[in-house]
């Protein structure tokens, strides 16, 4: 008597590999569907004051409380001219001494730069940089109209 061979043994172990291959593709589907690609928020803004204590917000100024949004718009000129919300700056440095003390109240206003299309692009990264720097969090450039 002899022994069957090995070789049919083992084509009667094939698995069929088609099923397995849905079920990874499904897998991979359903964790890219539920993956959350925002990062979570893990501080909360609390402003504090020099000492430590919290600030009660009776005592921060009205204009600050009531504060929207931070418009900072560069036009032309030599040296570029600079006006925030409405008010006329001399230079980046009184633009930055004016944003950090809106920073130490709120870095969570959106600031949007308007700059004009004579403005060169280094000034306009230049005032970008500065908010980066002061830590405002949500800042925009906004697209000047064509005439």
């Amino acid at each position: 008597m002899r022994r069957q061979s090995v070789l049919n043994e083992r084509q009667d172990l094939d698995l069929p590999m088609t099923p397995m291959i849905d079920v990874v593709f499904q897998l991979i589907i359903f964790f890219l569907c539920t993956t959350r690609f925002t990062p979570l928020e893990q501080v909360l803004p609390t402003p504090l004051d020099e000492a430590g204590g919290s600030r009660s917000v009776e005592s921060l100024p009205p204009e600050v409380m009531n504060l929207t949004e931070v418009v900072i718009k560069l036009t032309d000129g030599q040296p570029v001219k600079i006006t925030l919300n409405n008010r006329q700056m001399a230079n980046f440095n009184e633009l930055g001494v004016t944003l950090r003390a809106v920073a130490r109240v709120r870095v969570d206003v959106p600031v949007v730069i308007d700059a004009s299309f004579e403005v060169s692009m280094q000034d306009v990264i230049q005032t970008y940089d500065l908010c980066r720097k002061l830590g405002f969090q949500r800042i925009h450039l906004a697209a000047p109209q064509r005439s």
